[in-house]
């Protein structure tokens, strides 16, 4: 049984700004680790940045993998956890799977899922914001490629859009951290 109360539309927002049409997009769907979210406290939003568990399951954000040959895949939320086409309402059965736009895809996609405390200009590099709130996007730490996995490359600054909701324009990419993370 669904168990939703539903945010308004425009409060997580995924915006694929250029790239493949809507029938050509690389894209991927699986189920969410419904586990795993809830016992670290963590939501998927629409837009927020997710990848896939060694169960081929989907958790929010993207952490880096060290120097392992497992590294995870950035995957930017087409619907949130908790949206009718994910998940159910009450008394309802349907939902389950989530479905994201692929990291390595030919796109330029605007956010509402980043750290709006930050500013933001053309070619910085991303990562997750594992620190923060998982599932955001945010600069990367330094300049040095390997340090972490990168997400994207800011192509606009963060700007409003027709809603009011400040989104920032990247585009997407992967580049596997090559560091062992400290324990």
């Amino acid at each position: 049984m669904g168990n939703l109360v539903p945010s308004q539309m425009f409060d997580h927002n995924l915006d694929v700004v250029k790239g493949p049409s809507l029938m050509h997009r690389l894209d991927f769907a699986a189920d969410p680790d419904y586990a795993a979210l809830e016992l670290a406290g963590d939501t998927i939003h629409e837009g927020g940045l997710m990848s896939l568990t060694a169960a081929g399951k989907l958790i929010a954000g993207c952490p880096s993998g060290g120097a392992s040959i497992v590294q995870p895949m950035p995957i930017f939320a087409i619907q949130g956890l908790n949206d009718f086409d994910a998940n159910s309402d009450v008394g309802n059965l349907s939902g389950g799977v989530m479905s994201g736009v692929v990291g390595t895809g030919g796109f330029e996609i605007a956010t509402t899922e980043f750290d709006s405390a930050l500013t933001y200009a053309p070619n910085e590099l991303l990562a997750s914001d594992e620190a923060g709130t998982k599932g955001w996007v945010t600069k990367a730490a330094g300049p040095a490629y390997g340090a972490e996995t990168i997400v994207g490359c800011v192509s606009r600054p963060a700007a409003a859009n027709a809603d009011g909701a400040n989104m920032l324009a990247f585009w997407t990419m992967f580049l596997p951290s090559a560091v062992t993370p400290t324990p």
